[in-house]
């Protein structure tokens, strides 16, 4: 008999919101190691909610939720945030003056601590994600110079950095037109298939969702797992 893939996320009967609002209403779901998986629905549906319960910037009013082995917001989990890469919804380069290879190395410094200048395989790390995120030619450019699709693909690009074991991404292609749309895809895939990352994406966009394996539907609250898409 055969094991059972691990789980990267488990939850359990999850109630979550934000003061008297509740979001989401007892839903459980399982992603397992190595997927992509899609989390789809209208906006206030919870998807966001849900990444957050994920981060550790929300705690559920019920049930429990496990992420790579953790609990999120515990003591604990700050090591665990360390793998994983996160890209929100509003990548917005910030007010203070910073070029595009600076705002992607700040992916490698979780490990290398800020005190600590980076290594050679660090600096060949943030080279190797600016190359996969098409913002190689941009290293020297300001992120506050650059469009809206670009400095999504440099918070992308920030996140792959990390080498992260799992991948989340807030609406990743709201930004971008039908190319990037298609270069994401491709970022995506490659990075499952050769780092066996997991990866989870919130996305509206019918092209992104039809490369994931797994998808979830949100709808007022509820999650209903779809039949797989990629």
């Amino acid at each position: 008999m055969n094991n059972p893939i691990e789980p990267v996320i488990e939850a359990r009967n999850i109630t979550a919101g934000y003061g008297r609002l509740t979001v989401l209403r007892d839903i459980s779901l399982r992603i397992e190691k190595g997927s992509i998986t899609a989390f789809c629905g209208p906006n206030g549906a919870g998807k966001s909610t849900f990444l957050k319960l994920c981060l550790g910037l929300l705690r559920p009013r019920e049930g429990s939720i496990s992420v790579m082995g953790g609990k999120p917001g515990s003591p604990g989990f700050r090591r665990i945030l360390l793998r994983m890469g996160y890209v929100p919804q509003n990548t917005a380069g910030g007010s203070l003056p910073t070029t595009v290879r600076e705002a992607v190395s700040m992916g490698r410094y979780g490990m290398a601590g800020f005190c600590r200048p980076l290594s050679r395989r660090d600096k060949a790390l943030v080279d190797s994600a600016m190359e996969a995120a098409g913002v190689a030619d941009l290293a020297k450019r300001r992120v506050q110079e650059l469009s809206g699709g670009q400095t999504q693909r440099v918070a992308i690009a920030r996140s792959l950095a990390m080498e992260p074991e799992l991948l989340m991404l807030d609406e990743p292609t709201s930004n971008l037109d039908a190319e990037g749309r298609i270069d994401l895809l491709r970022i995506i895939q490659d990075r499952q298939e050769y780092k066996h990352i997991t990866v989870l994406i919130v996305s509206h966009d019918d092209d992104t969702i039809s490369g994931c394996r797994d998808m979830y539907r949100f709808t007022e609250g509820c999650v209903q797992k779809e039949a797989s898409g990629g």
